[in-house]
């Protein structure tokens, strides 16, 4: 099923390029925008090429299709739809670099009452020069305690100072065989110096700080602490957790392998947020996920977190230049991170941590080659030869 088939559940498109009297600028908010008839729970919405739709209220449609534009208000917004699709050189834009979204903003991907071609339901892409661009403030994502924190004990002293905020979710977790130790806290307080965290109760296990006077004590034991929490979220709906059928987030020149193919895309996710994501079972259905995008355009992914995944964290497959940097990845079923290094130019990938990734066994014959039942921090693939490398928290 493609495009055409999907919208011929209903619609909305914007007026084209072609039309003098409609402004470049549309707020969603403008029944004018509409005609009268603001999109519905089942419409698919069109933006066309050379317009711009800017979101300033809270919605829920089917799916977007943007070719021109869309970008959201500087204000608290909530997105429901079971697709966002930026393709043919359209983008989809919260913030910049150099001024970030400093709003709440959610979008949650739901079932839709049909499927997209190649992408299914709950998805955000960019394909054929399409690009989505999340660019939140920049957060600590992750730290290292600078002190060993006792059973009951609720103040956790870490190693530099962070921008965590009263009432942010945080998970505590020691690494090793011997300590293998995740415990998730709510924040009470902050010290006024931001490298003391009170918790809102007390931890259940010891965790090992860096000055721990433990003989023989392995960097992997000391205990690390990461911020689940982020301002701009993506997530799967509340019955994710049933299916295991959660959102999914592909950046590719086309979908389902497509061999016509197309231009390169990218994307840009600053401090977001990826929860309830992945799709158990479905090959290419991955949290974060670039397919054979060549070296054409930079992507980044910069302290962002995922948890709650049901297959996988961040992959990235024959798609060089992409940025990950900074970024957690917990609990997911699968390996943390999988980065294929081909053709000379490989994707950086610099402090990043994966926090105990969950032992699975696929039955899907494609997805069962990355040897998942001993799941990896980070799994680099050659193009002959996989290998793996890196860290985990187990």
């Amino acid at each position: 099923m493609g495009f055409h088939d999907f919208q011929g559940m209903g619609g909305a498109v914007l007026p084209g390029a072609d039309r003098a009297d409609a402004p470049a600028l549309m707020h969603w908010s403008d029944a004018s925008v509409w005609a009268g008839r603001p999109p519905r729970r089942n419409d698919v919405v069109h933006v066309p090429a050379g317009r711009t739709l800017l979101v300033d209220q809270d919605v829920d449609v089917a799916c977007l299709l943007v070719n021109g534009e869309v970008e959201f208000a500087a204000r608290d917004l909530r997105v429901c739809t079971g697709g966002l699709l930026a393709t043919a050189g359209g983008v989809v834009r919260a913030g910049t670099r150099e001024r970030p979204h400093l709003h709440r903003l959610t979008l949650t991907l739901r079932e839709a009452p049909a499927a997209f071609d190649g992408l299914g339901t709950k998805f955000v892409a960019a394909l054929d020069g399409g690009a989505i661009e999340l660019f939140g403030p920049r957060r600590v994502s992750w730290t290292v305690l600078a002190d060993t924190v006792f059973p009951g004990g609720v103040l956790l002293k870490l190693a530099e100072a962070v921008d965590w905020r009263v009432g942010e979710r945080l998970v505590v977790a020691s690494g090793g065989t011997d300590l293998p130790l995740v415990e998730e806290r709510m924040i009470a307080a902050v010290s006024g110096d931001r490298r003391r965290v009170t918790l809102d109760r007390p931890l259940a296990h010891r965790h090992l700080g860096r000055s721990a006077p433990v003989f023989g004590a392995l960097e992997g034991t000391i205990g690390k602490v990461a911020l689940l929490s982020r301002d701009l979220v993506v997530e799967g709906d509340a019955g994710s957790d049933r299916t295991n059928c959660g959102a999914h987030c592909l950046i590719a020149p086309a979908a389902g392998g497509d061999e016509l193919g197309g231009r390169a895309s990218q994307a840009h996710f600053v401090g977001v947020e990826f929860r309830r994501v992945g799709q158990f079972n479905q090959p290419g259905r991955y949290p974060l996920h670039w397919q054979d995008n060549g070296g054409a355009t930079s992507s980044t992914v910069l302290d962002c977190v995922v948890h709650q995944s049901y297959q996988r964290g961040v992959v990235v497959l024959g798609s060089q230049g992409v940025r990950l940097q900074g970024n957690v990845v917990y609990r997911p079923l699968g390996h943390g991170y999988i980065v294929e290094q081909a053709g000379g130019d490989a994707t950086l990938v610099t402090s990043n941590l994966a926090i105990r990734p969950r032992v699975v066994r696929f039955a899907d014959p494609a997805m069962r080659l990355m040897c998942e039942h001993r799941p990896r921090a980070i799994w680099f693939a050659q193009a002959t030869r996989p290998r793996t490398f890196g860290r985990v928290l187990r």
